[in-house]
């Protein structure tokens, strides 16, 4: 029996994207027979920006979880700011102008807490993993970010037990496209990239979402080429296999995660707005006011809603319950190798995408590839709103299910044991 240890800040009760991808893929290791020993933080001690206590009902009960305590320092972040809650990522929860307060949190946060605010948690974990080592013998251990803090608990145990270490990125590190609105002194980005190049280059295998993100790591890494595993994020036929679609009357777009500045909303308003029968637009997770005030613009035609983040079971037959799923990447270089975690939900959910993004990147290849959608340039106003005409008129077909088998959960933790941690 294989015998694996998963370090993750994100786990159940946590809400939001950053759980699903070892939640789900745990499940499936543990069918294989894995022995899985899961180290996370302590529920009442962590700082989640949002919970679903739903997820907890999913974490496979031959998974051993150990909780630990932490020492973080968001109370210096809640005094600046005055806000009781934890922070969402992209800065989406914030409004369309920034306080100088918020300015000042930021820089705080860009660098007296680097790499991240949590990483006060990183002791409290190193000490649990050591003990499961020295009782459980677990010497594969897999540390998923972010926070990219939890990668240096992996460097920490590599170099003084000799554990294989895997370094797994959801998101890159000092590539995240909003990384500069932390305010990163120039010494503060020197610092923050030998920690990233340390670990790109110290770590037995490198895991990354996109293609494009494990190109990008190697070349930072020095790293030889096709060394970077690439594996994707992915959905769980699980959470659609009992649920029916209910589509409403009005053509509905649903987009569901986070909305930012540089997501490109007033280009999607303005091609709707060239169309003339009733649309409506709903949000659902987290939005910033510019994202809101440029949907505002919508014409007479569409109505928007936005409701905030609701549980992943509700949000399956949300995905379910629509026309079309809007599928946005923020406008910045970076978005070529951006796949978000939802995407796959999309996949899996069966309605056509409507992509904004770049056209030749990692996110519209699968679209294309899996039949479920198109992508457009965000400036391509005419093409988007000539897209959603047809879908309208053709009744939104559902796509086929079985060209994104691939990217299933099972499939993934199965090619996760075979090529990865083999």
């Amino acid at each position: 029996m294989k015998k694996i240890g998963i370090i993750t800040y994100y786990w159940p009760p946590a809400g939001g994207p950053g759980v699903q991808r070892w939640l789900k893929l745990s499940k499936y290791l543990v069918t294989e027979g894995v022995e899985l020993h899961v180290v996370t933080v302590d529920t009442d001690q962590a700082t989640y920006p949002l919970r679903d206590e739903g997820l907890l009902d999913e974490v496979h009960p031959n998974i051993t979880v150990h909780r630990t305590d932490t020492s973080e320092k968001f109370g210096a972040y809640k005094k600046v700011t005055g806000k009781k809650s934890v922070p969402f990522s992209g800065f989406s929860g914030e409004e369309s102008k920034v306080s100088f307060l918020q300015r000042v949190a930021r820089f705080v946060r860009g660098n007296f807490f680097v790499p991240d605010a949590r990483k006060g948690w990183n002791a409290h974990a190193y000490a649990v993993a050591e003990k499961i080592i020295h009782a459980h013998g677990v010497q594969h251990w897999i540390t998923t970010s972010p926070p990219h803090s939890t990668q240096l608990i992996g460097l920490k145990l590599q170099k003084k037990l000799g554990i294989e270490w895997i370094a797994d990125f959801r998101d890159p590190w000092t590539d995240i496209y909003y990384y500069r609105k932390f305010y990163p002194t120039a010494l503060t980005r020197c610092y923050e990239k030998g920690l990233e190049r340390r670990v790109f280059s110290s770590c037995d295998a490198l895991i990354s979402v996109s293609p494009s993100w494990s190109e990008l790591y190697e070349k930072k890494g020095g790293l030889p080429k096709g060394s970077v595993h690439t594996l994707t994020n992915g959905f769980d036929p699980e959470d659609f296999a009992a649920l029916k679609p209910q589509r409403p009357e009005v053509f509905t777009l649903l987009y569901a995660g986070t909305l930012a500045a540089q997501y490109p909303v007033s280009e999607l308003v303005e091609a709707l707005n060239t169309l003339s029968f009733p649309i409506h637009i709903k949000v659902v997770g987290s939005w910033d006011g510019k994202s809101a005030e440029d949907l505002a613009q919508a014409g007479d035609h569409i109505q928007v809603t936005f409701e905030e983040y609701v549980p992943k079971a509700a949000l399956n037959q949300k995905l379910l319950d629509c026309h079309m799923m809007l599928f946005l990447l923020p406008n910045v270089a970076s978005a070529t190798g951006h796949i978000p975690g939802k995407l796959f939900d999309y996949l899996g959910a069966g309605n056509p995408i409507l992509g904004l993004g770049p056209t030749a990147g990692d996110a519209a290849s699968i679209i294309h590839k899996a039949g479920a959608g198109q992508c457009f340039d965000y400036t391509d106003k005419a093409a988007i709103a000539k897209y959603v005409q047809q879908q309208y008129d053709q009744g939104a077909p559902r796509t086929d299910a079985s060209r994104i088998t691939d990217y299933a959960r099972d499939a993934q933790a199965k090619r996760l044991l075979t090529e990865i941690l083999k």
